[in-house]
């Protein structure tokens, strides 16, 4: 059961935690974490067995989930390294306002 593990660095002090957990080329789960000075601002995953962002606030926890519909878990586990790579400053503009 192959099970792959790393952190990404990204500009101004922003890293994502990239887990990937897949069988014989099939995939059954992964977390991309967006961190910011120790905290979780926002994360993609595959708890309830459908991939999805989990989206934060500082104050507020979780504030709703937005499903990736449609997708696959290798095709959402490629979005969400895109999307939080490009967007990590607007995520922690909502996560820090909320």
């Amino acid at each position: 059961m192959p099970k792959k593990d790393w952190i990404k660095d990204l500009p101004d002090g922003f890293h994502l935690l990239v887990f990937q957990n897949s069988f014989l080329g099939i995939w059954y789960g992964f977390s991309v974490v967006l961190i910011y000075n120790n905290e979780c601002v926002t994360r993609y995953d595959t708890a309830h067995k459908q991939a999805h962002r989990d989206v934060l606030g500082q104050r507020k926890g979780l504030i709703k989930k937005e499903w990736c519909e449609n997708m696959s878990f290798k095709e959402a586990f490629s979005y969400a390294i895109d999307d939080l790579s490009r967007n990590y400053q607007a995520y922690l503009e909502f996560y820090l306002a909320n």
